[in-house]
């Protein structure tokens, strides 16, 4: 049934409007109807997952840092290490080739004395190496299982894997250190240190971490049988950057 061009059947409009006798629009009050079970169950998963990603936020990064970091510093320290093992081997440094000992009449030693050009030459090229073995940390990737973030022996190195980039940023370090230390009776170890230091960026999900990558590499070292000499000259700049 049609009156004057409008169809009496779609009275009830989307709005919930309705046309009265004289053409006037009475507006109704909307009927309330029941939420279905799909939309409460989307949005409890919604706000479950919500709270799990920040409990993840607040308590797991600080244990991704610091898991990060240790496996960061332990990659490069192993990589300094090898460099400068393999230049050693390479070029049969001695303890003779560093220090020269000085002895009197009677065969005592008097004095320990350093070659300073011999020592920053070594310094030099081992530097070198290592900054070639830490070129290719640039592009590395680190994968930390998060089941070794937790405390339970079942998840342990499994589960999902939380990648961290090491970018290698600014200048090697080097500084040479002398230590003495006992070796029995009248006799003394003179072992030659050098510290390596590289500053290190740690790239996480969400954040980034500088840290300072050290190690302590013994280069070179003798037994000294008899007294410690009292005069002992060291290279008065011992560090390079």
């Amino acid at each position: 049934m049609r009156r004057g061009g409008v169809n009496l059947r779609r009275a009830w409009v989307r709005h919930r409007v309705r046309i009265g006798l004289y053409g006037r629009k009475e507006h109704l009050s909307p009927i309330r109807r029941p939420v279905p079970p799909v939309v409460i169950t989307i949005g409890v998963a919604l706000l479950l997952g919500i709270g799990t990603i920040v409990w993840m936020q607040t308590k797991l990064r600080p244990m991704v840092a610091q898991a990060a970091q240790s496996q960061v510093q332990n990659t490069i320290v192993t990589i300094m290490d090898q460099a400068v093992a393999e230049s050693l081997d390479n070029g049969s440094v001695e303890y003779e080739d560093l220090v020269s000992i000085q002895r009197n009449g009677q065969g005592e030693i008097i004095s320990l004395t350093t070659d300073s050009g011999a020592m920053n030459q070594l310094r030099l090229e081992l530097v070198s190496d290592v900054c070639q073995a830490l070129d290719g940390i640039e592009i590395s990737e680190l994968k930390i299982p998060l089941g070794s973030l937790l405390d339970s022996e079942l998840v342990w190195a499994r589960g999902p894997y939380i990648t961290a980039r090491a970018l290698w940023v600014g200048s090697v370090s080097a500084e040479y250190e002398s230590d003495f230390s006992s070796a029995g009776v009248n006799q003394t170890i003179h072992q030659i240190w050098l510290d390596l230091s590289v500053p290190v960026t740690v790239l996480l999900p969400g954040e980034s971490l500088a840290i300072s990558v050290q190690t302590s590499i013994c280069i070179a070292e003798t037994v000294i049988v008899g007294q410690v000499p009292q005069f002992y000259t060291w290279p008065a700049d011992s560090s390079n950057e």
